[in-house]
């Protein structure tokens, strides 16, 4: 039956700050006869992508959670948003990097701000007249969803089962989190909180709402099992069928490898938390310095909204372990990634968007007794006059409130003391700073 709404055209804002959908919510309704619907998130994109027909997406990309990139990849997998336009409009990913990998992942254009109104509006002008043109040569058929009854009965049975069990193991992750949470340990490493909260709440978000995904999946099952006992089989039916249970195949297996995520978190975390205090163990040193980079650094930007850097890692394949004091190591890691993000951000509010913020982690054997931990930021770093101070207990350079002065003072006497390794830096004055770690590998 034709569309008798067939030149109505939908445009879907993606962002993850109010006032940025505000502005262009009114931009575009001033100038063009369109229907708008917004999203805060990319989660949230996606189901209104389920429920409601949308022409053209306009897609942040800084967004906690799910990015645009993530969110752009999810739209371009399923069959019946693939071929739906989209416009990134991002205000920091500006480089030619960022705008070959959007354009990688399917996007029509890509717009960094400031941009100015008419040269927006022209832009989208010129998609809408394509999308009207498009919408001129379409009449659209009505739908008749249609099933083999006993493959589909057998196939919600399945996902019934599937939704109990997945939701019994979210349940338990829930626990799990709470009780790594409560580790006494854990709270005594302070900076931890923030990373491993975030580490944990990640993988869960993606079951949750993969979840919720399938359910409404399993939901467009059943209604089309109703119409299909009263109306006859038709190809295109059988088609919509099949890519609802591909999409409901790829859920699940989405929620299987984050659920295995979140676990794996909890149990390097309960290891390292384990009440083994002062105890040497033998730690795969690569793993455990990728799990304190990523939890140094999503305290950071929790703590620091907005504030981005790229996280370079260099780490040698075969190194292998080393006898560290896990508790310990893991301060000494915190403390130096934690105070050069501090630096970089402190740069980047000086400098802006012509800085772009880079940490250099490295790792390699020194014959077969030793190994070599770098530590390398382009912050702002450390001035020759304060150099030979920097390891003295309570000497801080930052402004009162925002540190102790203890941390690298502690990281000397874990490194040098404890493990009897060495611990060294080297700076370039508002261009970069270096620690360097020497540890035996059986300490």
């Amino acid at each position: 039956m034709p569309d008798t709404n067939i030149y109505n055209i939908t445009i879907l804002i993606v962002d993850d700050v109010p006032s940025n959908l505000f502005t262009l919510r009114a931009l575009l309704e001033e100038r063009f006869d369109i229907d708008i619907v917004e999203a805060n998130s990319g989660f949230e994109a996606l189901e209104t992508l389920m429920r409601e027909p949308v022409d053209l997406i306009i897609l942040d990309i800084q967004m906690p959670e799910m990015d645009g990139f993530q969110t752009a990849k999810l739209i371009r997998s399923r069959k019946k948003t693939k071929n739906i336009p989209i416009v990134f409009l991002t205000a920091a990913y500006k480089s030619e990097e960022f705008k070959d990998k959007g354009f990688s992942l399917g996007a029509t254009d890509y717009l960094t701000k400031p941009i100015d109104d008419y040269q927006l509006t022209n832009r989208i002008n010129a998609y809408l007249s394509i999308i009207k043109l498009e919408k001129s040569h379409k009449i659209e058929l009505e739908k008749k969803v249609e099933e083999r009854t006993r493959e589909l009965k057998e196939a919600l049975v399945r996902l019934k089962d599937s939704n109990a069990k997945l939701e019994s193991a979210l349940s338990k992750l829930q626990n799990a989190q709470k009780q790594v949470i409560a580790q006494e340990k854990l709270a005594s490493l302070g900076e931890l909180t923030a990373g491993i909260a975030h580490e944990i709440k990640n993988p869960l978000n993606f079951i949750i709402n993969f979840s919720e995904l399938s359910r409404e999946l399993i939901i467009e099952l059943q209604e089309g099992m109703n119409k299909a006992l009263k109306k006859p089989i038709e190809k295109a039916d059988v088609e919509d069928i099949e890519d609802i249970l591909l999409n409901l195949n790829e859920n699940s297996q989405k929620i299987n490898e984050h659920g295995k995520r979140a676990d794996s978190i909890i149990n390097n975390m309960l290891m390292h938390s384990h009440d083994k205090k002062g105890v040497y163990q033998d730690v795969v040193i690569n793993t455990m310095l990728e799990e304190y980079i990523s939890l140094a650094y999503h305290s950071m930007i929790n703590h620091h909204k907005g504030f981005a850097a790229k996280i370079v890692t260099d780490l040698e394949k075969d190194i292998g372990e080393v006898r560290i004091i896990p508790q310990d190591m893991g301060r000494v890691f915190l403390n130096i990634i934690n105070n050069s993000l501090y630096a970089m951000h402190r740069k980047k509010k000086e400098l802006g968007d012509g800085y772009e913020p880079t940490l250099l982690v490295s790792t390699r054997s020194i014959g077969e007794e030793h190994v070599e931990l770098v530590f390398k930021d382009n912050g702002a770093g450390i001035p020759d006059e304060i150099m030979d101070k920097i390891f003295n207990p309570f000497f801080t350079t930052k402004p009162a409130g925002e540190g102790t002065g203890l941390g690298l003072s502690i990281c000397f006497d874990i490194v040098k003391n404890i493990h009897k390794g060495e611990i060294h830096v080297a700076s370039e004055p508002n261009e970069s700073a270096t620690f360097t770690l020497i540890m035996p590998r059986k300490a």
